[in-house]
């Protein structure tokens, strides 16, 4: 297990391309294929996936409510998710984006790898982690492109991150929990 505590550099994000959406269904797996739990508890998403819990703010929620594609030509938006972490707990308080260079369109989501970086910077100033990315989806109840895991498994590939992996949420039509994927990639 890493010592957070002792951590004195923030993630160094790739630079690579962003995401794109893709019409699916489902609910939110581990990389290895393993269904997960997601459920609503006290306002808050609550995910397992084997010893980590990660908890996502009421904050972060209305954060993904704001974006959601409910209009016929409404453009995919995300952003990065920042969270305190505990041991095996991961509190995510925040979330960010999208941009104003970020790339976006009804079914796709370039984000702006440069600004990330500033946002990886300052929020590690705060004594908050990248623990993942997020996105929408036109869908109600969202699942991965094959591009959404690509993308997710080259920033786990080619970046430096203190985490024991990174998170993929994709935020869709449904209300919480059904509307949220959430899977985890190490």
């Amino acid at each position: 297990m890493v010592d957070f505590g002792s951590q004195s550099r923030p993630c160094q994000r790739a630079m690579d391309g962003g995401v794109q959406g893709d019409e699916a269904h489902g609910v939110g797996v581990r990389s290895d294929g393993a269904t997960m739990a997601v459920t609503l508890e006290d306002s808050s998403v609550v995910a397992r996936f084997h010893r980590v819990t990660v908890r996502f703010s009421p904050d972060v929620l209305r954060v993904f409510d704001g974006y959601r594609q409910t209009g016929w030509f409404s453009r995919e938006a995300g952003g990065q998710l920042f969270a305190d972490i505990e041991g095996d707990v991961w509190r995510v308080l925040a979330a960010t984006g999208p941009r104003p260079a970020d790339r976006r369109g009804r079914f796709h989501f370039w984000p702006d790898r440069k600004a990330e970086q500033k946002e990886i910077d300052q929020h590690f100033a705060t004594g908050l982690e990248y623990v993942g990315d997020w996105h929408t989806h036109p869908e109600k109840a969202p699942t991965p492109s094959h591009d959404d895991i690509a993308s997710i498994e080259s920033v786990v590939r080619n970046s430096t991150f203190y985490t024991s992996g990174l998170l993929l949420c994709i935020v869709g039509l449904a209300p919480f929990p059904d509307g949220l994927h959430v899977s985890f990639h190490a």
